[in-house]
């Protein structure tokens, strides 16, 4: 054997050994990989359930936004479902520290614009819209209604037109979503 030969095995296998060694030379503390931290594995969801709290948080607080599809046209009485909405509210309003948001009118024609169209904002009408709805909750018992009511834009952008429409073929229009589960069956099963 060439002494080339022999200088490389012995430096293979003291290269082998430090390898092998590794962390454990100092009784298995090793110092080299304190950098790293606790690598001890976490309980499921503990990174993730934070994140779906505050998201849950947030929902809830869009469910104090009276929207404007909820009032009858460019007035300040409210449908059905917004009289029903503004209940809710007042029911929930004292457990719950978030603002009640009146969201701002968008479909007001303008005067001297040349063709009139409704796609204006209308500051006199918005805090008449306010103004109802403080008094609405204030005789329901929620007190501190003035100090609570804003104006301002709802919390989740509503959907444009096309996006609705297709919501509405995924979910009802096409009885669960083009087969993907519920009545249609694909992946979920279904009636048929």
């Amino acid at each position: 054997m060439s002494r080339q030969r022999i200088l490389r095995r012995w430096a293979s296998l003291a290269a082998c050994a430090i390898v092998i060694a590794g962390c454990t030379s100092d009784g298995g503390k090793c110092k080299k990989c304190a950098f790293m931290g606790d690598i001890t594995p976490k309980p499921l969801g503990t990174i993730s359930d934070p994140i779906w709290q505050q998201q849950e948080s947030n929902a809830e607080a869009s469910d104090f936004v009276v929207h404007e599809h909820e009032w009858i046209g460019n007035s300040i009485k409210l449908n059905a479902a917004g009289v029903e909405h503004v209940k809710q509210i007042a029911a929930r309003a004292a457990e719950v520290p978030f603002p009640i948001i009146v969201e701002r009118s968008s479909m007001s024609p303008k005067a001297g614009t040349k063709y009139q169209f409704p796609v204006h904002g209308d500051e006199t009408l918005d805090m008449n819209r306010r103004t109802l709805v403080v008094q609405a909750l204030q005789q329901m018992g929620v007190h501190d209604a003035e100090q609570r009511v804003v104006v301002g834009p709802a919390l989740t952008p509503g959907f444009q037109e096309f996006e609705g429409e297709r919501a509405y073929n995924m979910g009802f229009g096409n009885m669960g979503g083009f087969g993907f589960g519920g009545m249609g069956g694909g992946f979920g099963g279904g009636l048929w």
